[in-house]
């Protein structure tokens, strides 16, 4: 070997540990990283899949109550609407009556 390549070889020696050394820290970087988001897409799935299941049974049961809401603020609206129409026609009596 020619005096050039051995110090070459001994160059990329003497580096040989830290490069070890990264890539090895790169690896486990990426695997742990890999695993964080994999669980995350698992826990999102779950997630999804348990509010449609738990979330439908009271969006319905919510529906039910606003739709027995409506119907007694519109029963309440009409008991109101029919009292008023009876006080406007007593006050209108009252002024022929005068």
């Amino acid at each position: 070997m020619s005096q050039e390549k051995i110090d070459a070889y001994k160059k990329e020696k003497a580096g040989r540990k830290e490069k070890l050394e990264k890539h090895k820290k790169k690896v486990k970087i990426a695997k742990i990283s890999s695993i964080v988001v994999v669980a995350l897409v698992v826990v999102a799935i779950a997630g999804t899949v348990l509010w449609n299941n738990f979330g439908k049974s009271n969006s319905s049961e919510a529906d039910s109550a606003a739709v027995e809401v409506s119907a007694e603020v519109t029963d309440e609206t009409a008991d109101t609407a029919e009292a008023t129409d009876t006080t406007e026609a007593a006050t209108e009596t009252t002024e022929a009556a005068n």
